[in-house]
């Protein structure tokens, strides 16, 4: 049973704002920096938003005026939205239990296919981009559903059998994020899409932009590495949960919560050697992609300026500290490792 890629399917079909026909417009108005256009459109939009009381069509209409408002802040350098829009953001927040702006969600499984395509640039960069971050978002809703029983398996057959369906997952999530590696220069995504995931400012909170830290993987962190870290690097990965579990959805956030409070695979494995093999296979699947994902953020990081910080806010230093994380898991289960 997938979860995410059902509900989010669902969301895509809908245009409660009535903005299908903005959204086919939004890449030109970009492209011309409009943004009389932009600010008209998104306040105009907005006032659809106040009727909206249903889960689906909230989280749909944040997908689109959060891309209106992220393209306005983008050429206009300020990041508050109109009050208009501020407020009618704010009310689809609460009635879609989400954040009040667009998330990776929005921009990734829950975005259109086709002519009803939201994108910034209209660019085939773009597309590629949308296209691999979305399926790379559906494997790991199958990655996630069958890593959540893996702590209940009774045996290593059971464990092994499990987590080889999780592993096929990963892989395939890698494998979409290295597409992106190989097609995306970091002189196309830094300077062509990077513009487009301002922070906002909402009622006096900021909210980053979808971002690597906000993707479902943060379920997977959560399911196999909770309680591994000691000291201040599980107070930093405690630290890292909060501050990104708030960008997911119910359902994701629901699942982190219920992990958070009990030992992660890594952590039960070091107790119990039937669970060994398969979660090291699980957590080399995690160290397979950080590694590469390290070293493509320090290049685009490279020709930014000094200080700048990623969509989601953060520096290359949060993938150090999660490879570190990581790495302790990994610990655990070596055989001279300390038994609990």
């Amino acid at each position: 049973m997938t979860v995410t890629r059902d509900l989010d399917a669902g969301i895509a079909a809908l245009d409660p704002l009535g903005a299908d026909a903005v959204m086919r417009s939004l890449p030109q108005a970009n492209i011309a920096a409009d943004t009389a256009w932009l600010l008209s459109r998104a306040v105009h939009v907005s006032q659809h938003a106040a009727g909206i009381r249903d889960v689906a069509p909230a989280r749909a209409a944040l997908r689109d005026l959060g891309m209106l408002t992220a393209s306005l802040a983008r050429h206009t350098g300020q990041d508050i939205a109109p009050p208009a829009v501020e407020a009618a953001m704010l009310h689809l927040g609460e009635v879609a239990d989400e954040i009040p702006r667009e998330t990776v969600y929005s921009y990734s499984t829950r975005n259109p296919r086709g002519p009803r395509r939201r994108s910034f640039t209209d660019t085939p960069g773009e597309h590629r981009f949308i296209d691999e971050v979305t399926a790379a978002s559906d494997a790991l809703d199958i990655a996630i559903e069958h890593c959540r029983h893996l702590s209940a398996a009774v045996d290593k057959h059971e464990a092994d059998a499990g987590a080889g369906i999780v592993h096929h997952q990963l892989r395939a999530f890698g494998g979409h994020l290295l597409t992106v590696k190989r097609h995306l220069t970091p002189q196309y995504f830094t300077g062509r899409l990077r513009p487009y995931f301002p922070a906002l400012t909402i009622a006096g909170t900021t909210y980053y932009a979808p971002g690597g830290a906000q993707m479902p993987l943060l379920v997977i962190d959560v399911l196999l590495l909770s309680q591994a870290a000691n000291g201040e690097l599980a107070a930093w990965f405690e630290q890292y949960l909060d501050d990104n579990a708030t960008y997911l959805p119910p359902h994701h956030r629901a699942l982190i919560d219920a992990a958070r409070g009990v030992p992660g695979l890594a952590r039960l494995a070091n107790r119990h050697p039937y669970l060994r093999s398969a979660t090291g296979t699980l957590i080399d699947d995690l160290l397979r992609f950080r590694l590469p994902h390290r070293q493509l953020a320090r290049a685009n990081m490279a020709i930014r300026d000094e200080g700048s910080l990623g969509s989601g806010g953060y520096t290359t230093d949060a993938l150090d500290q999660l490879i570190a994380v990581t790495k302790q898991a990994r610990a655990l289960l070596t055989p001279g490792a300390p038994r609990e």
